[in-house]
């Protein structure tokens, strides 16, 4: 079974046009409610790492590391049961209910996260441990600027690798919330048999997104970063806060590409798919 991309984006359009008050919802969910969590807790603000930056010894952090780490577990899970709720609403021919979606997202989100941190966590230990077992004196500061080249060109492999991984295992989450799976290994394995025609594509297609998603990310943190250096005496100023909204933004268009461009590739590998003609 092959993926056409022009497809499966198509699909993805019809599915954000049909589905938009739900998109919608779970967009505020896993978005802008693990924003304003996050936003309370002053580790996360732009202007404590700049503050952190410019002057590294007058200024701290008070507190343990314990409370910002369980903040972020907890954004984590709303934000990964928002994405399966998401799918569980979308992807199957009835809905249930916001409800229903939410309770099988919460609960399935947790799966998803489980399953990818044992699978990525796992290959990324065999991945890197070659570089723990040859380079030491490289990680310890020591080799040369050959030695440093090898070592970079590896992480860079790595990055290559874990991208191809990722194209391989996109449609996981769609896989489970259009079958409402609570498990998800066996979709996994499911996703890995569909994508495996268009793996090389795939590989290309997330690799310009990341790409795409950087530079946005990349070009905020500059624009906010100059906001804060001009208005250092005025946190609460009204151009922050448009940027609080720019974030808000680049964060909702990003989850809704997490969750429609699967969706989306997940309905074109069906061979009833019509859509994407509906659009050609």
């Amino acid at each position: 079974m092959d993926i056409e991309i022009r497809n499966g984006l198509a699909e993805a359009r019809a599915l954000a046009v049909e589905h938009s008050g739900a998109l919608t919802a779970y967009v505020a969910l896993g978005v802008v409610v693990p924003y304003l969590l996050l936003s309370s807790e002053p580790i996360f603000d732009l202007r404590t790492v700049i503050a952190l930056i410019a002057s590294p010894y007058s200024s701290h952090i008070s507190g343990s590391i314990a409370g910002p780490l369980y903040l972020l577990g907890i954004v984590v899970v709303i934000a990964a049961g928002a994405m399966l709720a998401a799918w569980n609403a979308i992807l199957p021919e009835m809905r249930e209910g916001y409800v229903s979606e939410i309770m099988y997202g919460m609960v399935a989100g947790v799966a998803f996260l489980i399953g990818n941190i044992i699978v990525y966590f796992g290959l990324g230990l065999l991945a890197t441990l070659p570089l723990f077992l040859f380079a030491q004196n490289m990680l310890l500061g020591g080799g040369g600027p050959a030695f440093a080249i090898a070592i970079e060109s590896y992480r860079i492999l790595l990055s290559l690798l874990a991208t191809w991984l990722g194209a391989r295992l996109c449609l996981t989450g769609a896989i489970m919330g259009a079958n409402g799976k609570l498990e998800p290994f066996s979709a996994f394995a499911e996703s890995w048999r569909l994508t495996g025609a268009a793996q090389w594509r795939l590989f290309a297609f997330y690799f310009l997104f990341g790409l795409i998603v950087a530079a946005a990310f990349g070009g905020l943190v500059l624009l906010h970063a100059a906001v804060i250096w001009d208005n250092a005496q005025a946190p609460g100023s009204w151009l922050e806060t448009a940027m609080s909204f720019g974030w808000i933004l680049l964060f909702a268009l990003y989850f809704l590409g997490q969750i429609l461009i699967p969706a989306g590739l997940y309905r074109a590998s069906e061979p009833e798919t019509t859509a994407s003609e509906v659009f050609a």
